[in-house]
């Protein structure tokens, strides 16, 4: 099977998504803590409403400071980080080829290539819409699912299973 591609900054936010969403507990962990974050908020804000002074006000900008902290450091940072990435490493850039056959998965790309035997695979994580086949717990590779037809992608799906652990 062979596939050409190019990836894009949306394929890199979407990959991180996918990789901190790969298992079950770590996405939900996360969630929890963002709606945890988001009750203590209403509360607080709600306990404002039913209260308001002038000092109630002076003293919780230190705490929804804090917060806007955290949804730049969960929500924005991380995007941004990922699309900087992405310009800043020219081997993301441009035309790119992945074979998978028997042996393994053959990557080449604009300035280098790869051949990576099943074995060295470890997992495979389907996103929404990209594939991610790590070498190692936080290296892999990126294969957007807009490359492949729903045939090739059912193709795709059991050579993944039937050579290395795949999770949804």
């Amino acid at each position: 099977m062979e596939i050409h591609y190019e990836l894009t900054k949306p394929d890199f936010t979407e990959a991180y998504t996918a990789h901190h969403n790969r298992s079950t507990v770590s996405k939900w962990a996360r969630r929890l803590f963002i709606g945890i974050l988001v009750a203590v908020v209403a509360l607080v804000f709600l306990g404002f409403l039913v209260k308001p002074s002038a000092k109630a006000a002076k003293d919780l900008v230190p705490f929804f400071g804090i917060v806007a902290m955290w949804i730049v450091v969960l929500w924005f940072f991380p995007r941004w980080m990922m699309g900087r990435q992405f310009t800043k490493q020219p081997g993301a850039q441009g035309l790119r080829t992945l074979m998978l056959d028997a042996r393994g998965a053959h990557w080449k790309w604009n300035g280098g290539s790869s051949d990576v035997e099943w074995k060295n695979y470890i997992r495979s994580v389907e996103g929404k819409g990209q594939i991610l086949m790590y070498t190692s717990p936080a290296c892999f590779n990126i294969l957007p699912k807009r490359a492949v037809g729903d045939e090739q992608l059912l193709q795709l799906r059991n050579l993944l299973q039937q050579n290395i652990k795949t999770q949804s």
